[in-house]
């Protein structure tokens, strides 16, 4: 009668430290084991121009995207795969605090290039390109959406214009500001 007492409560001593091991471990396995979820993408270099951009690029859109009163940029990229590029006209470069020369412009589009590249391969890109008009309160600025290029796999895909009804909109100053403070001020290159 004790041999088989003895193993049952033998038994229920390894499961119950069994238990006790699996519930004691459970809640740091994670850290044990480590993050398996990769790191979202980065841009890791960005070019707008007038001239075609040098080197290699991972995206590259050639188009007319480049207004002649655009002297910076800066932009903003969320992990889903949407590169947003806000061309900024001397008036708002002022306003932000930044020194800049007066230029004579029309507003008009010219030809331009976008080209970027990121920390690791994405599979989906839209890039949308907005410009600025300066306001005349000082402390909003008005954009404009020129479109959006889209890419899959690398490839381009085409270009989607705005609906007219929602191509614009007003930023204040302040979020213009937090985006320059994001990705700094980026200035277009005109060789």
């Amino acid at each position: 009668m004790k041999g088989p007492f003895k193993s049952r409560v033998m038994i229920l001593s390894l499961v119950a430290f069994a238990v006790v091991l699996v519930l004691s471990i459970t809640p740091w396995w994670k850290n044990l084991m480590g993050d398996v979820t990769p790191l979202p993408p980065n841009v890791t270099a960005i070019y707008l121009g007038s001239s075609p951009p040098d080197g290699k690029w991972q995206f590259t859109v050639g188009d007319r995207l480049l207004e002649d009163c655009s002297i910076a940029y800066v932009y903003n990229f969320t992990p889903t795969g949407v590169l947003t590029v806000y061309e900024i006209d001397a008036g708002t470069l002022r306003a932000l605090g930044f020194e800049t020369e007066n230029i004579t412009c029309k507003g008009d589009l010219g030809y331009g290039y976008i080209a970027v590249n990121f920390s690791q391969k994405l599979d989906a890109l839209s890039i949308v390109v907005w410009t600025s008009k300066s306001s005349s309160n000082g402390k909003d600025v008005y954009f404009v959406e020129l479109g959006s290029w889209r890419f899959v796999n690398g490839s381009y895909i085409g270009y989607i214009a705005p609906p007219m009804d929602k191509n614009y909109m007003l930023l204040n100053l302040n979020a213009v500001r937090k985006m320059v403070n994001e990705t700094g001020i980026h200035y277009i290159n005109r060789r």
